[in-house]
């Protein structure tokens, strides 16, 4: 009986033999159809049953493998891995599913957030930015979404299944052929400038064209066509480069405000060419929509004026806001160098927030006069923790003291045993010091020309 059985079972094997080298070569068979449809002339294959499955196919310079890859102790069916007849630099660049990123690893953002939130992308950024257009990322992430996807080290390689053979091979071809043209590097930043579908990549190719293509006539094209870009940052970066021929642009910007950063940068770039009216036009608009950005801009602007009205509002702005405007007004104020900003900064030596103090304090060593050097000493001491207060209340000191007429650096100093102790040496009219001894007091010499030691 066990010779039936042993028969029986020696049989049963051969049938599992037979069928299982039948499935491999069919199963070869197919892929190769697959490689041969898709215009690839097939070289070499494996042996079924004997070997894993493995083919190889070529067209042109283009090289694709067709192969089981392993994982650990489990196969993945199959491999698709195509060797890219890039230019220069391409083996450099690596795109790898975002998961895979490695922590702290910086990357390389093209600008479109559904492409950077899925991609994790290495490598030269100006190739990147000439090889990534529109087009491009569709086909990548339509691929990604079929297998796991990764260029590196000049191939294209995705681990799928059998049944997406056929509909993943052409996508890759069409990859590997996008990636392998001949292009005008400055032609092609400029078409992806003007035609990208998607504003953050529009910009990133009209910067990588400003900054590597200055002054040439496709690059003056297009940022005269980017001037009438629907995003604001693109229209923003574009009348930057162009000078003083887009200044209607910039100004459009910021008196828009529609986007608050692109406002501020158009402010600040416009510089004196915006007149003071419009900035301070500007200036109430911002608070209004409490576009703090523009805002800023606005002060800073204000700040290199010394008309009376400017001061005043600058003053209006620190006695009104209670955070970084505030501080912003009172640097602005300090800035113009006005007689008239003295009090208001003065003033905000009280304020609540030490951050204010601070930034008046620092103010008034550009603003201030010697009138202003009893205050700063008081203020010092309301709060002798505060050691930033301290150290810029010294620092006003000292600048005021720079500016009087008639004195020399190091004339106006915190005394060493009895910080905050103010006098007037007797030795020199205008020569202000604080003492050394307890007797200290702010005091003018007789002979001390009292005008100039208050301007």
């Amino acid at each position: 009986m066990w010779e039936i059985g042993l028969l029986l079972l020696t049989g049963g094997l051969s049938v599992a033999i037979r069928e299982t080298y039948r499935n491999q070569r069919l199963r070869l068979q197919i892929l190769q159809d697959t490689a041969q449809l898709c215009g690839l002339r097939v070289e070499s294959t494996s042996r079924p049953f004997l070997d894993s499955l493995r083919i190889k196919a070529r067209s042109g310079p283009t090289t694709v493998w067709i192969e089981d890859a392993a994982e650990g102790s489990r196969k993945l069916h199959p491999q698709i891995r195509v060797e890219v007849p890039g230019p220069p630099g391409f083996s450099g660049v690596r795109i790898r599913r975002e998961a895979e990123r490695p922590p702290g690893a910086r990357e390389v953002e093209i600008g479109d957030e559904r492409f950077d939130s899925t991609f994790y992308v290495e490598g030269p950024t100006r190739l990147l930015s000439v090889l990534l257009d529109a087009e491009t990322r569709r086909l990548l992430v339509r691929v990604n979404a079929e297998g796991r996807l990764a260029i590196t080290g000049g191939e294209i390689r995705i681990k799928t299944s059998d049944k997406d053979v056929e509909t993943l091979l052409p996508l890759l071809l069409d990859l590997t052929r996008r990636f392998s043209e001949e292009v005008d590097i400055a032609q092609r930043l400029a078409e992806n400038a003007r035609e990208d579908p998607t504003a953050g990549v529009r910009l990133r190719n009209l910067l990588f064209l400003i900054r590597e293509f200055p002054g040439e006539p496709g690059t003056l094209e297009t940022l005269r066509a980017a001037c009438s870009d629907a995003s604001a940052q693109v229209r923003l970066r574009a009348a930057m480069a162009l000078g003083a021929e887009s200044r209607d642009v910039l100004v459009a910007l910021a008196e828009s405000q529609e986007d608050d950063a692109c406002g501020a940068q158009a402010i600040a770039h416009l510089g004196r060419d915006l007149p003071v009216e419009r900035t301070r036009a500007l200036l109430v608009q911002a608070l209004r929509r409490r576009h703090l950005q523009m805002a800023h801009a606005c002060l800073e602007a204000l700040g290199r004026s010394s008309d009376a009205a400017d001061v005043e509002v600058l003053a209006k702005v620190l006695m009104i806001e209670k955070g970084e405007l505030a501080a912003a007004a009172a640097l602005a104020l300090g800035a113009t160098g006005s007689p008239a900003a003295e009090p208001p900064l003065l003033l905000a030596l009280q304020h609540e927030k030490a951050e204010i103090r601070v930034t008046a304090a620092t103010a008034l060593g550009r603003a201030g006069s010697a009138a202003a050097v009893l205050p700063l000493k008081k203020a010092a001491e309301r709060h002798p923790r505060d050691e930033e207060l301290r150290r810029a209340t010294r620092q006003a000191i000292a600048g005021i003291q720079s500016r009087l007429q008639g004195a020399s650096p190091g004339q106006l100093s915190l005394a060493v045993a009895k910080v905050g102790q103010l006098s007037l040496a007797q030795a020199e009219a205008g020569q202000l010091s604080f003492a050394t001894d307890s007797a200290g007091q702010l005091s003018l010499p007789p002979e001390a020309d009292q005008t100039k030691m208050g301007s």
